[in-house]
Formats: structure tokens, C-alpha cells, sequence
């Protein structure tokens, strides 16, 4: 019988505890919320609406970039796709676990989130 690897070994990608505000859509219907924790391919989300499993989501997530030439940040939206592949109803607040696997998202938008998160790494 083979024995699964720990559930941080399966990961593809550190996930990183992030409140990150963001919109997602779906099937007629937005809602603002905010990320639990987040990788360079999905995200934990808490949102107030049910969401079915399998559900196809447009989101846009903001996130802070470190300049290149000072120490400042710059604000940049990351749009994409991804698809609700885990809930649970969080029962003492009535809103919901969402974890997003992010089904589609551009280059640029990848190396901005890959950037995002190797500078949290780097704190």
C-alpha cells in the first residue's frame, strides 16, 4: 500500500498567509472578499455567498509590488481565472472557505504574482 506524502510535500508552491482584497465573479452574480492565504497557483478565500464546487470564477486580485528603483510599492491588479475545487461553511460566521485553483492566468500576471510572493518570502 503506498503511503500519501504530507500535505505540505504535495503542494506545487509555498502558500503564504495574505489578506488580500479582491472582486470575484461568477454566473451573473460579484462580491467583494478577501484572500486567507495564497500561492502561485490558487488561493483560500472567505466569501459571503455559497459558491458550488467546480464553479468557473473571474477574480482580480490586488497586490503590492516592490519598485525596482526605490524602496516604495506599487498597487497592481492580477486578473484570473480559477475554479472552486474545496468549501466549507464557516459556521460561527455564516460565510465560506473558498480554495481557488487558478485555471488561467497570463504571463505578466503570473511574474507579478511570482514577484508578489518571493518578496513576502524574502521578509
Amino acid at each position: 500500500m503506498r503511503v500519501p506524502k504530507p500535505i505540505l510535500e504535495r503542494r506545487r508552491s509555498i502558500r503564504l498567509e495574505a489578506a488580500l482584497p479582491f472582486k470575484i465573479g461568477a454566473q451573473g452574480y460579484e462580491q467583494e472578499a478577501a484572500t486567507l492565504n495564497i500561492s502561485a497557483h490558487g488561493a483560500m478565500c472567505l466569501i459571503e455567498k455559497d459558491v458550488p464546487l467546480m464553479t468557473k470564477l473571474s477574480m482580480a486580485v490586488t497586490v503590492s509590488l516592490p519598485q525596482t528603483k526605490s524602496s516604495s510599492f506599487s498597487k497592481r491588479n492580477i486578473h484570473v481565472t480559477g475554479v472552486v475545487v474545496r468549501k466549507e461553511k464557516d459556521e460561527a460566521t455564516g460565510q465560506f472557505r473558498v480554495a481557488i485553483f487558478f485555471s488561467e492566468i497570463s504571463a505578466l500576471d503570473q511574474e507579478a504574482l511570482n514577484q508578489y510572493l518571493q518578496s513576502r518570502l524574502q521578509k
